[in-house]
């Protein structure tokens, strides 16, 4: 791919791979949802679950968008991890809410998540030698 490509494409896949992890994220805590609801657990379990659906969302969607760019995953996937964050932060921001030390925490995780996810993302786009 030549440097204009990539760069006309990268934010189609920031979008991507943002929506594909949104998607992962809803799905996770669907299920996550569901377990609470069948094994009963109360409430001081929504939010260790919620963070897990999210974190699950920004890994997945960082892997994504490393596959798709092939090159800097640990920047790609860290930044889309801070977009998740700010994301949040905005939505908690909007509702009258000030974030304390514990949702700080959870949104640097989210961003850990993602830099993981996009190196992840990295190592499988390397080829593979064959002997």
């Amino acid at each position: 791919m030549s440097g204009n490509t990539i760069r006309l494409s990268a934010p189609i896949h920031l979008v991507a791979a943002f929506a594909v992890g949104c998607a992962a994220a809803v799905g996770c805590g669907a299920a996550f949802a569901s377990l609470m609801v069948a094994r009963g657990l109360g409430l001081s379990a929504a939010g260790p679950l919620a963070t897990a659906a999210i974190c699950a969302g920004s890994f997945l969607g960082s892997w994504l968008l490393a596959l798709l760019q092939k090159s800097r995953g640990l920047l790609w996937g860290g930044m889309l991890g801070i977009l998740y964050a700010v994301t949040l932060l905005g939505l908690q921001l909007s509702n009258d809410s000030t974030p304390d030390t514990e949702q700080l925490v959870r949104l640097g995780l989210l961003v850990l998540m993602g830099a993981l996810g996009g190196y992840a993302g990295m190592l499988c786009t390397r080829k593979k030698r064959h002997h």
